[in-house]
């Protein structure tokens, strides 16, 4: 009769003391980065996978997916990587639902830097300036120009 009061005990206790109690809003449950590449909302302005592949000993390239879902046009002016001023050239305007894409096979944009400063595997601050939209910082990770970067130049 003890044992099977104690095992009840136990199994009551154990449910009880394993629940969380976070809740199902919990910072860590809502994370939705997936790839290496970060993402920011500003706005009608949306910003995806924005990442660098380091492509030398000081040069880099951004790799990004940016959208403008606003019915105004905008246009990038200024993009800096680490401080940075980058080479950019890319489809002016940004209209709408016309994304502006860095690198890839459908790329229409491209952005560069000479000497970048940091290395694989960093953190460095990107800032994306729209002529409407105003300034969009983000911090971008490096990555190294191998695997499914080692056609980015």
């Amino acid at each position: 009769m003890i044992s099977r009061r104690l095992i009840l005990a136990l199994v009551s206790a154990a449910l009880l003391l394993t629940s969380c109690a976070a809740g199902g809003q919990a910072p860590t449950r809502n994370i939705k980065q997936v790839t290496d590449g970060v993402d920011k909302d500003a706005g009608e302005i949306k910003i995806r996978n924005l990442l660098i592949v380091s492509t030398g000993a000081t040069t880099a390239t951004l790799v990004a997916y940016i959208v403008n879902q606003g019915e105004e046009s905008d246009e990038v002016t200024e993009i800096t990587m680490n401080g940075q001023k980058s080479e950019f050239s890319g489809a002016q305007p940004l209209l709408t639902n016309k994304p502006m894409i860095f690198e890839g096979e459908a790329a229409n944009a491209k952005a560069t830097v000479i000497a970048l400063g940091a290395g694989p595997g960093n953190r460095v601050p990107v800032i994306i300036t729209f002529a409407k939209a105003g300034k969009i910082q983000l911090d971008a990770l490096i990555v190294e120009n191998s695997g499914i970067y080692s056609s980015i130049l």
